[in-house]
């Protein structure tokens, strides 16, 4: 997870086969902080690991997003809008890429203002961009934590006995934070999830089944992303898979650039 929603290297190595056996990945976001019940839930997903891609589908949007890493690129399929646009891996580097120096052109104008909230703002976009965690982890809680004075990452693992299967999911959660961030321009920037992920590598072999985001004291947000991960898939998952593989050649379904995409969506959200 990244956190979709929020709740991210070199993928011309992937073999098509990654995944070929099947992985589900079943998603569920909590707002430990600001829900009206503590620990309610703000949404789910599915990540179905198949034949080389992984189809993550958030059924409240009725949006799928497929990450091919063979083609390197992602598909995302909306069937409440009847649209489809290809966004590849390159385009999303090099948006990336541009975005640097307009964040720090941004974070110069906040610092002009002289006023603590655009300080606090500033500082706050500065470690996004380049992130600097302290880490630490506790092999018989088999925790992983990453703290910061404006951002901590507390994540359990649990060991995972294909570790080439943890390398292919860390690198699709990866591009997935840099494709989250392009999508939904007011989410966090993805190098600090870019960064838990490279901690996670570091652990040979553990997959994350519970990732807390906590940005206080500075923001008030705290985030669980529980992952309940399963090694086979079941007969309605393949089905979900050929149902959006037909979708994607249906005449219904226009397929439209990214930014038409991009714009459906924001204005949809704005409604």
């Amino acid at each position: 997870m990244a956190f979709r929603g929020m709740l991210l290297w070199s993928i011309a190595s992937l073999s098509s086969v990654c995944f070929g056996q099947g992985l589900r990945i079943s998603t569920h976001v909590y707002d430990l902080e600001n829900a009206p019940a503590p620990g309610e839930m703000l949404s789910s997903s599915l990540s179905l690991c198949h034949n080389g891609k992984i189809y993550d589908y958030v059924n409240a949007a009725d949006e799928v997003v497929i990450y091919d890493p063979v083609e390197r690129q992602f598909t995302i399929l909306n069937n409440s809008r009847d649209l489809s646009t290809t966004l590849t891996f390159d385009e999303i580097r090099h948006k990336m890429d541009s975005l640097e120096p307009r964040t720090t052109k941004y974070i110069q104008e906040l610092r002009s203002t002289g006023t603590p909230a655009a300080e606090r703002t500033a500082n706050a976009i500065t470690f996004q961009l380049h992130p600097k965690f302290e880490q630490s982890f506790d092999p018989m809680n088999e925790t992983l934590v990453l703290s910061s004075p404006t951002m901590t990452y507390r994540v359990e693992t649990c060991k995972w006995a294909e570790a080439d299967q943890v390398e292919r999911y860390l690198a699709y959660a990866d591009w997935t934070a840099r494709l989250n961030f392009i999508l939904h321009p007011n989410s966090l920037l993805p190098e600090p999830r870019i960064a838990l992920n490279e901690a996670l590598r570091g652990l040979k072999g553990r997959m994350p089944v519970n990732v807390e985001l906590d940005l206080r004291p500075g923001d008030n947000l705290h985030l669980r992303a529980a992952h309940q991960l399963t090694r086979t898939l079941s007969d309605d998952d393949h089905r979900l898979i050929a149902k959006w593989e037909l979708d994607l050649k249906s005449k219904r379904v226009q397929r439209v650039p990214f930014l038409s995409y991009q714009h459906s969506v924001l204005v949809s959200k704005s409604r």
